[in-house]
């Protein structure tokens, strides 16, 4: 599978002879710099800072990095050098589906993906969205509540979750 820059799409095989050392969490070099100009710390540092949940979403809506209480709540990792749906990052049950996760007809009436995509094309945030998903579990699956909002900074789209209720 050839690494591409889930911000900018340039090829991350290509970067100064390929060195994965120019590669930090899905985003090549030169987008990376264009967000520590823009924040002044790293993006690990920047979501670190948080309490609430954080995932940093790219491109055409790719996880590149959760905070500690996310990987916390959603019970995994974004490990470095990744570019994960929405449907993978939240378990989705109709990310399963052969037309894969933003292309099923579930997806259209994602409130994630349209908080996501909304502000990363618009860069208007959005505040405390009603989110429903519905996650694989081992016997069956499972619906879970939640508030969202979201933010636009160097053209990386923070999503933060609150209000996460499991439903029963």
């Amino acid at each position: 599978m050839k690494k591409v820059c889930a911000s900018c799409g340039k090829s991350l095989g290509e970067l100064e002879g390929g060195k994965e050392s120019e590669i930090s969490h899905g985003i090549c070099k030169a987008c990376l710099v264009h967000f520590l100009a823009d924040t002044g710390i790293s993006l690990d540092e920047y979501i670190e800072g948080f309490d609430i949940p954080i995932v940093a979403f790219v491109g055409d809506a790719r996880a590149v990095l959760a905070n500690t209480p996310a990987r916390n709540l959603l019970g995994q990792d974004i490990p470095a050098q990744s570019s994960l749906p929405i449907g993978d990052v939240f378990e989705c049950e109709y990310a399963l589906l052969p037309e894969g996760c933003g292309q099923t007809v579930h997806c259209s009436g994602c409130a994630i993906r349209n908080a996501v995509t909304s502000t990363m094309k618009t860069g208007i945030p959005q505040e405390n969205v009603p989110a429903y998903i519905s996650h694989r579990a081992p016997n069956g699956s499972r619906q879970t509540e939640m508030l969202i909002s979201t933010e636009k900074r160097a053209g990386i789209v923070f999503l933060s979750i609150t209000g996460w209720q499991e439903q029963s």
